[in-house]
């Protein structure tokens, strides 16, 4: 096989147009500084400045424990009691799911994830040789979880549930009823949840962000999250995982995940010894970033959801959204057998020039979808989605 049939038909699309010098507005761009996001350079200077002033290095597998106190000090600022002594950092949170991976499972286990969900999950579930269930999220009920799904696809065989709230592709986030009744269910069947937080600062709902901990007592339970998204810092590479249930499950986790870390060491001192000043002094800019991109997600919904032919739950979190076409699209082969979203997503790639992502590419095979981030400055989402509304009500 070459590696150009290796590439799905959306990907060979988009790499023909642009080697024919097309201009490709891509919109599903989850790295923040792509999109204008700047962490203030002055407090980034100042905060590594203290460690090139005095550069040693003595490590502590858990994490620097400054860096680990500040992480339990912006929980307790939201609520939530979290020791720093079961605090792990990680170079990441695509790390940190290894981690709890292969912490929890041996080969051959299974984890149950959401449907729709990250494509990233799958490749670290192979490395670590676990087998990923996926649960269903209703769209029909603005994505929620369906509960009678994962309770039938729990068996002998289930460790861990993981939950993603706010949810990456569909900007849901799990209700206080909802954390209740899996905790419940993780606690009878022993399973340990992994709770997934990495958009918590971009929750758009009412009230305080329902986080898991602080909502619900899970008998054991690992809190993910980090500065990529936080603070807009994906090249610092430096996230967490916060373990928090009984004590004696706790206790052993913990061990076992210090002896992981101590045998790679990932985390980058600088950055670990720069966290209390970033959280000290990033308030205001972390408040006029979430401001903004609440206002390009109210942008994003105005325009589709002024459409007859999209349908949209709106976000309640997170960076991205998912849109349902609802007109029938006439869109087909040249033997008149309809091709559906994968065709739609190309035509607009070939024809407007907007790259968006299919919904299968997350899992979602149900009707058509189209998947965007909103992190993107307003003029480009104002004129990208205004041509996808008109691209499709003349289709």
């Amino acid at each position: 096989m070459t590696e150009k049939e290796k590439l799905n038909r959306v990907e060979q699309c988009y790499r023909s147009l642009l080697a024919r010098g097309r201009k490709i507005d891509k919109l599903f761009a989850g790295n923040p500084n792509e999109c204008g996001f700047h962490f203030p350079p002055q407090i980034i200077a100042r905060a590594y400045a203290d460690y090139f002033s005095s550069p040693k290095y003595r490590p502590d597998p858990k994490g620097l424990r400054a860096a680990r106190e500040a992480i339990a000090r912006y929980y307790g600022d939201h609520s939530a009691v979290v020791d720093p002594s079961n605090i792990m950092l990680t170079s990441g949170t695509s790390e940190s799911f290894f981690w709890l991976f292969s912490l929890l499972t041996q080969p051959g286990d299974e984890i149950l994830t959401p449907c729709p969900s990250y494509p990233l999950f799958y490749h670290i579930a192979k490395l670590a040789h676990v087998r990923l269930v996926p649960y269903r999220l209703v769209e029909e009920k603005k994505w929620a979880i369906d509960l009678v799904d994962l309770r039938k696809k729990t068996t002998p065989r289930t460790r861990a549930i993981v939950l993603i709230s706010p949810h990456n592709p569909t900007g849901m986030v799990a209700s206080r009823e909802e954390l209740l009744t899996l905790t419940e269910w993780a606690n009878a069947k022993g399973l340990a949840l992994i709770s997934d937080e990495v958009f918590s600062e971009f929750y758009f709902g009412d009230g305080d962000f329902p986080r898991l901990i602080f909502v619900a007592k899970p008998d054991l339970c690992f809190t993910l999250n980090g500065i990529s998204k936080m603070f807009a810092l994906p090249a610092l590479k430096l996230g967490w995982i916060a373990v928090s249930g009984e004590k004696k499950r706790v206790e052993q986790v913990i061990d076992e995940l210090e002896t992981t870390a101590d045998t790679f060491l990932s985390v980058h001192t600088p950055i670990q010894k720069a966290l209390p000043l970033l959280f000290a002094e990033g308030r205001e800019f972390v408040s006029n970033y979430v401001r903004e991109v609440g206002n390009r997600r109210n942008l994003c919904l105005d325009i589709l959801s002024s459409s007859p032919d999209i349908k949209i739950i709106s976000p309640a979190g997170g960076f991205y959204l998912t849109a349902k076409v609802t007109k029938p699209l006439p869109i087909s082969d040249p033997k008149g057998v309809p091709l559906g979203e994968e065709a739609f997503v190309i035509r607009l790639l070939d024809e407007e020039s907007i790259f968006v992502h299919p919904g299968y590419f997350y899992d979602s095979e149900e009707g058509i979808h189209f998947v965007i981030s909103f992190l993107h400055p307003e003029e480009m989402l104002r004129s990208s989605l205004q041509k996808i509304r008109t691209f499709i009500s003349r289709l």
